[in-house]
């Protein structure tokens, strides 16, 4: 297994060779954001642990720029010292896959390596297209009509879900799990991001096109 450790507390990562690299995995070690997103882009890993708080690029934006940028995507551990609901969100919403939180036992590090391993690895997808609108979900592009914008990242992936199905109804409880998995924040934020969303369609001159089908979700079509 091929790990990419980046982490520039050099204690933290003299620790996490001697444990891991017992378990015959393989690590490649990078002290700074801009060294960790070139070897990300560069190799195929596993598994990338991603430190939060970095020289330079942060771990956020180091994740957000893998996830647009990469052609196969590994699972993404992010570890942080901040354990509040709003810096996971953060962090699930730059694209990490599991949040591991400073002090952290290496087995457990180990653990959850060897859980994310097991998941099959992503491609980035490709345009989305319905009634004449399209996203590119690696850049967040959204086009109509020959006009486009560029979506925050929520409103794309909520667009995304509803292309893919589209024009059938997705939950809001699916988009809630795609968006923060089991640790979803007050009931209105996915309205909110649902508003976002509606009005930046708007703007493109589709204001319609997402509908709130109530008692059941949301979906894309000017239907009733």
């Amino acid at each position: 297994m091929r790990i990419l450790i980046v982490e520039d507390n050099l204690d933290i990562q003299a620790n996490i060779a001697d444990y891991l690299e017992n378990e015959r995995y393989t690590l490649d070690f990078a002290y700074n954001g801009d060294q960790g997103l070139e070897l990300a882009l560069a190799n195929t890993y596993d598994v990338i642990v991603l430190d939060l708080m970095l020289p330079g690029r942060d771990g956020l934006d180091v994740c957000a720029a893998y996830r647009r940028a990469a052609g196969l995507q590994a699972p993404i551990i992010m570890l942080t010292a901040r354990d509040t609901i709003d810096d996971k969100e953060a962090g699930f919403s730059a694209g990490a896959d599991d949040y591991l939180v400073k002090p952290f036992s290496l087995r457990e590090l180990k653990v959850r390596i060897e859980a994310l391993a097991r998941r099959p690895k992503a491609r980035v997808r490709q345009a989305l297209s319905f009634a004449g609108l399209t996203l590119d979900p690696s850049s967040f592009k959204v086009t109509l009509n020959g006009q486009e914008a560029v979506l925050l990242e929520k409103e794309a992936k909520i667009l995304a879900l509803l292309l893919e199905s589209a024009p059938e109804i997705v939950t809001g409880a699916n988009i809630s799990y795609a968006l923060w998995a089991d640790e979803p924040p007050d009931s209105g934020a996915l309205r909110t991001h649902i508003y976002n969303l509606r009005k930046a369609l708007g703007a493109l001159g589709a204001p319609k096109l997402l509908r709130t089908v109530r008692g059941q979700g949301y979906a894309l079509g000017e239907g009733a």
